[in-house]
């Protein structure tokens, strides 16, 4: 398990102040959070959305805590939404061994330069880019939350650039991953084939799988302690 340095603690958000702050009321105090997502997290309006947070004493910092979590659904689990800390938790899971794409690493580095670009992983010489979808949440919420008409594609034109500077280290290495991360029990993601920008990152992704493209997907399951890896697929046959 990745252990927080402090148990998170619960609260309710109270409003989502705008892309950088939210509102939550922790005991009998409201205090501001800084929304560590910049855009949208499944649509969802947070009136009333239960949350864990975690609390900072950095004096750079504008709020003294982060929201980490969410709960919307009927069985009251968490779903991180720290995507800043995913590729810490990443990185403790390759070094932990339980990332079973990458069962013993020996050499794990952090964003290394390709091109102009920057990779997030190399593991024993292949190159590893990680994406934590938020944009779309794959849960059933509870008829109380109110969520907004999805406006935007689930992926974007940066997720497709990444996937082509991934897909360009291949014919030196032989192999390269991209990894999601879900930090909740989310089904197998395969995007969603009706939408533009799916099509296009489904293509790129049937063209370089026989180069040594592989998709992962990893599950974690979070709580005030911290982060447990529970499930670890290899999805890229369902791509195809």
């Amino acid at each position: 398990m990745y252990r927080f340095v402090s148990p998170l603690q619960e609260g309710v958000i109270l409003k989502r102040r705008n892309r950088f702050v939210m509102d939550v009321l922790l005991g009998d105090t409201v205090v501001a959070c800084h929304c560590p997502v910049t855009g949208r997290i499944g649509d969802l309006v947070f009136d009333g959305v239960p949350c864990l947070v975690s609390a900072t004493d950095d004096p750079r910092r504008n709020t003294a805590f982060t929201v980490e979590a969410i709960s919307i659904d009927a069985d009251r689990q968490w779903i991180g939404i720290h995507q800043g800390r995913v590729n810490d938790f990443v990185e403790h899971w390759l070094r932990t061994n339980v990332i079973s794409a990458f069962p013993s690493p020996k050499h794990v580095e952090r964003e290394k330069v390709v091109d102009a670009s920057r990779i997030d992983f190399k593991v024993d010489g292949t190159y590893i880019e990680v994406k934590a979808p938020l944009a779309e949440l794959f849960v059933t919420p509870l008829p109380r939350f109110e969520r907004r008409a999805v406006t935007r594609p689930i992926e974007t034109e940066r997720l497709i650039r990444h996937l082509e500077t991934l897909i360009a280290t291949l014919p030196k290495t032989g192999r390269a991953v991209l990894l999601y991360v879900f930090l909740y029990d989310a089904p197998i993601f395969t995007g969603n084939p009706n939408r533009k920008h799916d099509l296009r990152i489904r293509q790129l992704i049937r063209d370089a799988s026989a180069d040594g493209l592989e998709i992962w997907q990893v599950n974690g399951d979070v709580s005030t302690e911290g982060i447990r890896l529970t499930h670890c697929v290899e999805t890229t046959p369902h791509f195809k």
